[in-house]
């Protein structure tokens, strides 16, 4: 291989050019630039186009601009009562700044999409230190989110994707940043908790001589209990809150349904316990082995 060619090739494989991974993350931004552009394109195709979910929980946030919106509608104060306190937080600032809750609804996936594709792409290279590897990654985990309605929706649920990619990426790198996206996981999702606190715990075990072994270092075990005791002062308020709707179905009663059962729309058991132990497997001895 000619010099210059050896020079480009090592230039956008190389893991230790600045330049190579700030091409290769500019890359990945563009793309999921482009895939928020198209999303933009479909939302703001009609003047009443509202996404599906949106039509549930957001559309009672128009009582910001008007807090005499729905009066006695108890859909509306439904959906009120259970928003996380940040997701009401961030409709709430943007419609103090002027944007109507359902405009800044159909903005906001653009903007989640492009922190979940960072996250992704240097999570990608705290595993495998290869920037080209982070792009694909990045580019590939985009497209698997444009195929879904979840981060598109921009509900409570679009937050979990770039927390979680956040979340694992500090975990990474042991920051104390890792507690911060625990608060903000139960800010926003509070049920995204109880996936970072499982990892947390499991990130303990690592992969030595064949088989799984505690860590040994105690730094290890506080960082897991400072990240512990975060989750629980997050989750303590929802514990010991009452609510006017509570329970709007018991466990054992929605195992009794085939609403909630395979097949259906929302097969809560079926998807709970496979993200989780799914979840669980990957991070844990991906983490302790690569890392």
């Amino acid at each position: 291989m000619d010099k210059p060619w050896q020079e480009l090739y090592a230039w956008l494989f190389s893991a230790r050019e600045p330049s190579g991974k700030a091409f290769w993350l500019g890359c990945t931004l563009l793309l999921a630039g482009i895939y928020g552009a198209l999303g933009l394109r479909q939302a703001f195709a009609g003047d009443y186009i509202v996404q599906d979910d949106a039509r549930q929980h957001v559309f009672w946030m128009l009582r910001y601009l008007d807090p005499t919106l729905f009066p006695k509608d108890a859909i509306a104060d439904y959906f009120q009562t259970v928003a996380p306190a940040g997701y009401r937080g961030l409709y709430r600032l943007a419609a103090a700044i002027g944007f109507n809750p359902l405009v800044f609804n159909q903005l906001l996936p653009p903007l989640l999409l492009l922190l979940t594709a960072g996250y992704v792409f240097a999570l990608c290279l705290e595993i495998l230190p290869l920037p080209v590897a982070g792009f694909m990654a990045a580019t590939l985990f985009n497209q698997s989110l444009c195929l879904e309605d979840d981060l598109m929706s921009a509900t409570p649920r679009a937050f979990v994707y770039p927390l979680l990619a956040a979340f694992l990426y500090y975990l990474a790198r042991r920051s104390w940043l890792t507690w911060a996206v625990i608060l903000l996981g139960g800010l926003f999702y509070p049920q995204a908790v109880l996936l970072f606190t499982g990892i947390l715990a499991v990130s303990l075990l690592e992969w030595r001589q064949g088989r799984l072994r505690l860590l040994s270092k105690s730094k290890d075990y506080r960082f897991f209990l400072v990240g512990l005791a975060v989750a629980i002062l997050v989750l303590l308020p929802f514990a010991l809150s009452v609510s006017a709707y509570d329970p709007t179905i018991t466990a054992a009663q929605a195992r009794e349904l085939p609403e909630f059962g395979v097949g259906a729309g929302g097969p809560v058991f079926l998807v709970i316990t496979a993200g989780i132990f799914g979840c669980l497997a990957v991070a844990v001895v991906f983490f302790r082995a690569c890392c």
